[in-house]
């Protein structure tokens, strides 16, 4: 069951009306009970997957010794590679469970705490299946602790208008994301890259752009929803995402760039590959190699590695996915690895970080590099990849003939016009907003234009929204 489907409108209304009107301590059995009818209801099959997963990693790591921690991730991973990646091994038409990357990350993130003793194992089945469960963010994410997200799931929430005015708007934006931004682009993106051949360098950097604002937006916007609807309940969901796009190197692009999940990685991955006996073994053995370079960077090399090709490997079985992690696995490895000398080369230089040009070089530069990556991540194939980046470098031209090309995938004469100048004032609006949040205008921050805004976002929905998708992009993952 989609969020954005009136079948879900009409679920979240009954169980909002049903949670407040509970006794409090009551409340998160509503929760619990409403996240597995959304389960059920997505797929009843899919359900027994998830109850197999929270049962299991439940009861196991009760006792959060090392071999029930292995057995937990035995069980999850084999759950996950098999649902999700069968077709890669010659088995199709098996269902991929609804939000089962997120939920295995979930409890494998659990499972590791346990283990290290950064959290305490749950006592109750049933409140550890809710924080597996919990419908707003089973699907995609944001991947929560469970030391974040217990003290609130259990918690007693009195009703407050505020909340749900709050909330409503989180979902007013979500739906604007979506429906306006997400599904206007959608049709360009789809038939630039379902063709790449067809198409010069100036159309395929527009569709490049277009992905990379869709990917956000539909993404974002799904965020902006689920955390709507939890407000709603009372309940905060970590935020996902941070204005990315104003970011001024890489790793700040990540750190603003799907939160949850790159927290997530540093904590469960990142963090245990550098601290490891065999990373400090190949450190020592990088540095006979590389004398001059410091313990720090030469222990961050290969867990990098592992991080960026496994964040590939999670999206799926393509090596689109794959290329992906590794095209930014070299980018983090080339800026952790110059970071030293670019410090020293800024020294001489008298460089200044607050300079407007230089914060404007910055941030393009990264929205540049972070715009290659997406190139490849969005390819049909590393055929198309190769095809993609040809072109860019080699065919982009600005003449009437390149403009009029790159206006056919909207359509033709005043209808493709009429889309460009549609998606123009989107977009500008859209940074426009995002920057003026960014900087902290406080126009853009206070009630009043919250109401305004809300409006003019249903206004334009209703208007210029496509609604014929009713599945988010990362419900794929």
């Amino acid at each position: 069951m989609s969020l954005i489907s009136f079948r879900f409108a009409i679920f979240l209304i009954i169980l909002l009306l049903v949670y407040y009107n509970v006794p409090r301590t009551r409340q998160w059995q509503v929760l619990l009970a409403g996240s597995l009818l959304f389960y059920f209801l997505a797929n009843p099959v899919c359900l027994l997957i998830l109850s197999v997963s929270i049962i299991s990693t439940w009861g196991l790591m009760r006792n959060p010794v090392k071999s029930h921690f292995v057995i937990t991730l035995v069980i999850n991973l084999a759950l996950l590679i098999i649902f999700r990646y069968n077709t890669y091994f010659g088995m199709h038409g098996i269902i991929v469970p609804l939000g089962i990357s997120f939920y295995t990350f979930m409890t494998i993130g659990y499972a590791h705490d346990c283990y290290e003793r950064k959290s305490e194992p749950c006592n109750n089945l049933l409140h550890y299946a809710l924080f597996i469960s919990y419908f707003p963010q089973i699907t995609q994410g944001p991947i929560g602790s469970y030391s974040a997200m217990m003290g609130q799931l259990l918690g007693q929430h009195p009703y407050d208008f505020h909340n749900i005015e709050e909330g409503g708007y989180r979902i007013i934006k979500g739906l604007f994301k979506k429906f306006v931004i997400a599904g206007r682009l959608t049709y360009y993106v789809n038939t630039v890259f379902s063709s790449v051949n067809d198409y010069d360098g100036l159309t395929i950097i527009t569709a490049v752009f277009f992905y990379t604002i869709e990917l956000y937006a539909d993404f974002s916007g799904y965020m902006d929803i689920a955390c709507g609807i939890s407000h709603m309940l009372g309940i905060d969901l970590a935020e996902n995402f941070m204005r990315p796009f104003f970011s001024r190197n890489i790793q700040e692009f990540w750190r603003r760039w799907h939160i949850s999940l790159n927290e997530w990685f540093k904590e469960h991955l990142m963090i245990p590959a550098a601290s490891s006996k065999w990373n400090r073994k190949a450190a020592k053995t990088l540095g006979k190699i590389f004398p001059k370079a410091k313990k720090g960077t030469l222990r961050t090399i290969l867990p990098l590695i592992i991080v960026w090709i496994t964040t590939g490997i999670w999206h799926g079985p393509e090596t689109v996915y794959l290329g992906w992690g590794i095209y930014f696995a070299l980018i983090m490895l080339l800026s952790v690895c110059t970071a030293s000398s670019m410090r020293k080369i800024r020294n001489r230089i008298h460089w200044n970080d607050n300079n407007i040009l230089i914060i404007i070089f910055q941030t393009l530069r990264t929205f540049i590099i972070v715009l290659l990556g997406e190139a490849i991540f969005r390819a049909e194939s590393m055929t198309d990849v190769f095809v993609i980046y040809k072109k860019i470098f080699t065919s982009t031209a600005i003449s009437a003939s390149s403009l009029a090309s790159a206006l056919t995938p909207f359509g033709n004469g005043n209808q493709a016009l009429a889309s460009v100048l549609i998606m123009t004032v989107l977009i500008i609006g859209f940074f426009t907003v995002e920057l003026c949040r960014e900087i902290g205008v406080s126009a853009f921050t206070n009630h009043r234009f919250a109401y305004i805004s809300a409006g003019a976002m249903i206004v334009v929905t209703i208007l210029f929204g496509v609604t014929g998708q009713s599945n988010f992009m990362y419900q794929a993952f």
